[in-house]
Order: C-alpha cells, then sequence, then structure tokens
C-alpha cells in the first residue's frame, strides 16, 4: 500500500517538485482509507481530506500547494461554483489512468460549474463529465490569469445530455494553456463550442483531440466578443460532426493568432477557420469528405493525400 501510493505520488513530484502543502483527497469510504490516514499522517504540511472543496480550502495561496486525488474517486458538482478554485497557485493531480483517473459529474443545475478565479491554477489527469444535467451552461468558468489544464478528458455530450460550453473564459483570464487533452460528446447536437475565448491574450491550446456535434458555424474553439492576443492553437484534431458544419474554430476579426499544425474535419465547405487577421501556416489539413483533404496555409487551399 504505501509503495503504490508512495510510487504515484513520487512521479508526479518527480515531473515538478512543489514547495507548499502536499493534500491528499479520499473519499472516507476508500478501502485504504485507514491506512492513507497512517502513512500521511496529518501534519501543518500534509494532510487527508474527503472532498475537493475542504482541500481547497485548507490549501495556501501562493504557496505552490498541491492536491492530489484518489483514483476511482468521484465527486458531483450540483450547483454555480460547486468547485471553486479561489486560491492562487494551486494544483489539482488526479492519480490513476484511464478509467481510474477520478471523476467530477455536473449534475443537478445547468448552472452547475467548476470556477477557477485564482491566478497560476493547474488541473491535470482529471476527467469531467458534464452530462449529468442537460444544458450546462459552461463547465469551466476562467476568469484567472495562466490557468492549465493538462491530460484531462471532457465529456460533453451524451444521447440524453450536452453541455453548452465546455470552458468559457473571460478577458481577464489571460496566458490559458490547454494542451494533451481528450474532448469528446456524441454525434447529438446540443453543444455550441467546446472552448470559448473571450478576450485575454497569451494562450496555447495544442495538442488536444476535440470531438463533438459543434454549431455548424462556430465548430470546437471560438474567441467571441473581445478579441484574443498573441494565441496559438497548434497540433490539434478537431472534428466538427454537425451535418453541413463549415467550421472547426472562429475568431474574432481582430484577433491576432497563429493556426499551426491542426487535423481538422467538417462537413461542408473548405475555409475550416475564420479569424481575418489570424495567422494560418504549417500545413494545417481539413478533411471534408472521406478520401480527401485540403492543406490550408497562407490562403491557399491545395488538394492533397488523405489523412
Amino acid at each position: 500500500m504505501n509503495f503504490g501510493w508512495g510510487r504515484l505520488i513520487a512521479q508526479s513530484l518527480r515531473d515538478r517538485a512543489r514547495l507548499g502543502k502536499v493534500l491528499i483527497v479520499a473519499a472516507d469510504t476508500n478501502v485504504n482509507w485507514e491506512e492513507l490516514n497512517e502513512i500521511f499522517a496529518p501534519t501543518d504540511k500534509i494532510r487527508v481530506l474527503t472532498t475537493l472543496s475542504l482541500a481547497l480550502t485548507e490549501a495556501t495561496a501562493s504557496q505552490d500547494d498541491v492536491i492530489f486525488i484518489a483514483p476511482y474517486h468521484t465527486e458531483n458538482i450540483t450547483a454555480a461554483a460547486g468547485i471553486a478554485m479561489s486560491k492562487a497557485g494551486v494544483s489539482v493531480v488526479g492519480l490513476g489512468q484511464g478509467t481510474s483517473r477520478p471523476t467530477f459529474t455536473w449534475t443537478t443545475a445547468a448552472a452547475a460549474s467548476w470556477d477557477v478565479s485564482g491566478a497560476d491554477c493547474t488541473l491535470e489527469n482529471l476527467k469531467f463529465d458534464l452530462t449529468g444535467f442537460d444544458a450546462i451552461t459552461a463547465g469551466f468558468n476562467i476568469t484567472a490569469a495562466n490557468c492549465h489544464i493538462k491530460k484531462c478528458e471532457f465529456v460533453t455530450a451524451s444521447a440524453t445530455n450536452q453541455a453548452v460550453l465546455g470552458i468559457l473564459t473571460t478577458n481577464a483570464a489571460d496566458g490559458l494553456l490547454i494542451e494533451d487533452c481528450y474532448s469528446k460528446g456524441t454525434q447529438t447536437g446540443g453543444t455550441t463550442t467546446a472552448i470559448r475565448i473571450v478576450g485575454g491574450s497569451d494562450h496555447v491550446i495544442q495538442r488536444n483531440t476535440i470531438i463533438g456535434n459543434f454549431t455548424t458555424t462556430i465548430g470546437a474553439i471560438e474567441n467571441v466578443t473581445t478579441a484574443c492576443d498573441r494565441t496559438v492553437v497548434r497540433d490539434n484534431v478537431i472534428f466538427n460532426q454537425t451535418a453541413a458544419s463549415t467550421k472547426a474554430m472562429v475568431f474574432v476579426s481582430t484577433a491576432t493568432a497563429i493556426v499551426a499544425g491542426n487535423l481538422m474535419n467538417i462537413k461542408s465547405g473548405a475555409k475550416p477557420i475564420t479569424g481575418a487577421n489570424v495567422n494560418v501556416i504549417g500545413s494545417n489539413f481539413v478533411s471534408v469528405t472521406r478520401g480527401s483533404s485540403v492543406l490550408v496555409g497562407n490562403v491557399q487551399y491545395i488538394q492533397s493525400a488523405n489523412f
């Protein structure tokens, strides 16, 4: 037992050493609850708690605290700001892989949300199921700078329920980094877009796979209302599975962005990216019909091999 938990946490700490508290979340029904409390006896630097909200309360802002969540741990988010990350510099890291990763499910109310209002927060190796209630307004509300989301899985639509938005930012949320994530939805309409960016600057969205039936003229990534600046969208795989869909991503006309190396699937047209001031470079490919693809870059559309 000691070896197992120690190994999982040591692997994460080896990836990046931490200076602050180490908090561990496991339900008191966890079969290893007693052993966990023996191994991680409470001190001012380490503690075992039963929910993420309790751990976030224990955390101290701007001290590089990390919260590890046990494999197979589950929680429901039932209200607006049901999870509230208001303290800067806190990391939430799931232990396990595949189906053993911690899972959070949005239920009870369309306003249920995970809010990030503390700067420099990180979410890693977690699963987010936004289909426990229909028409979730926005699964995540990010209103602070330098939020980092990596190696997470998002479920945005099922045959029964579909979230309207996966992630929603504000103009204050500079430096958003979303990388190595997987977002999926069934071939059922209802999700407008996976990521809606309202202004801000220095965003990076890279190496993600985003699949869903998004609005035909919007796609998986939407910059709306306020232009984003110095944004990079690269090396993503994007499927807009809605019939007659024409877009994979759209930007405000004055947004400054580089879009490079993305593989995109839409159902109609050959111009999957909208943004008058966006630099589309570096072999972006779009597939409209099976067996064919179009190379999108430097405002040039060339028939190419399938992908």
